[in-house]
């Protein structure tokens, strides 16, 4: 991936976490950032890119591209891949990957899959992202340890060697998949629960939002959470996947009616029935947990001092244990806290409890 020039084009958050990984780990890699005049400010601001092209340059910024991956939403995608289309020749018949973030594949890879030579077009979907937006958001190790989805032509076998190595940089595990069943289980795992999240935040009555909102726990929090989510991103994701979507939220609704039912008419041992299928399927979601391979996770408790975190994480450093997560997962003020610690290998686990355990740090692994 030495010498070799990306260009960004759309640069909001995953297009920013991908530069900011390339800058922090000096690649020798050429960024091209390729935004609108106020987001190309930001990142000039943040020094996260070499080159900086508004969109409608596209005779400067296509010319010389190694790879250019298109990162804006579904519908600017499709309009970029027509501009591609159509300025083929600024190449000079130099070769260019292209490929995409967009959230669904039909419709792009049918238009992608149609670019002309010397384009190669792949379709692409990392399973990384956020409900917030901006570049201001982005993050160093979005990507880490997350799957990347990739739909090949026909004309091609495998992944082009450069996104092949961005993704590897990026510790992301690539997996092929058509577009079709792209869709299918994105409407099932993305595309339904996002509406799911958003009709409890919109439906809540508005007694408990004028009065109790402030008293609801982590469940309701957790549910809503991407309810925060961009409307503008989401409308192209719903126009490209509607049918699907739409089958997948017709199906929930159906359990949702059938659990209302059997609670009203005190039918508990089918809601139990339920109860322990959802069980069995969030067991199961755990242990995949959307990683590429799994991490084997330690919880430390740590008193409500300052600098007691430190005074946890310094042996693991001594002992050059490489932690892959880190997360504060509750205080009590003036009893103490529970920090949870990631690890990729099970020995590392192993022995980060020994170290813990030799400074009075209580720790066990997370089952």
């Amino acid at each position: 991936m030495n010498s070799a020039r990306i260009t960004l084009v759309g640069f909001g958050l995953l297009a920013g976490s991908i530069a900011i990984a390339i800058k922090s780990a000096s690649q020798h890699i050429a960024v091209r950032a390729v935004s609108s005049k106020g987001t190309l400010q930001k990142a000039k601001d943040l020094s996260i890119a070499d080159d900086f092209f508004e969109y409608e340059d596209v005779q400067n910024w296509l010319p010389g591209s190694d790879l250019i991956l298109l990162c804006g939403p579904i519908k600017h995608i499709l309009s970029t891949i027509e501009v591609l289309k159509n300025n083929a020749k600024l190449l000079g018949g130099k070769k260019a990957v292209v490929s995409d973030i967009g959230s669904t594949k039909e419709l792009i890879c049918e238009k992608g899959f149609a670019l002309p030579e010397p384009f190669v077009f792949v379709g692409s979907h990392p399973m990384a992202g956020s409900e917030k937006s901006g570049i201001e958001n982005s993050d160093v190790s979005i990507f880490e340890n997350t799957y990347w989805l990739y739909c090949l032509p026909d004309k091609i076998k495998e992944l082009p060697e450069l996104l092949k190595e961005l993704l590897s940089f990026l510790g992301s595990q690539p997996v092929q998949i058509s577009p079709q069943e792209h869709d299918v289980a994105m409407a099932w795992l993305s595309h339904a629960p996002q509406l799911i999240s958003t009709s409890m935040a919109a439906g809540l009555c508005l007694d408990v939002i004028e009065k109790r909102l402030h008293l609801a726990g982590r469940g309701f929090r957790d549910m809503t959470r991407i309810a925060g989510s961009s409307w503008s991103m989401w409308r192209d994701i719903f126009e490209t996947n509607r049918q699907n979507a739409t089958e997948a939220l017709a199906t929930y609704a159906e359990k949702i009616l059938e659990i209302k039912n059997e609670l009203s008419s005190g039918q508990f041992e089918k809601l139990e029935d339920n109860f322990l299928r959802g069980n069995k399927t969030r067991s199961d979601l755990e242990r995949g947990k959307n990683l590429a391979y799994p991490l084997y996770e330690v919880i430390a408790q740590i008193p409500d001092n300052p600098g007691s975190i430190l005074e946890a994480l310094n042996p693991l450093a001594e002992k050059n244990i490489n932690i892959r997560d880190i997360e504060l997962m509750k205080v009590r003020e003036g009893i103490g806290g529970t920090l949870l610690l990631a690890f990729k290998t099970e020995n590392d686990a192993k022995t980060a409890i020994e170290l813990l355990e030799a400074k009075g740090i209580y720790a066990k692994r997370r089952v």
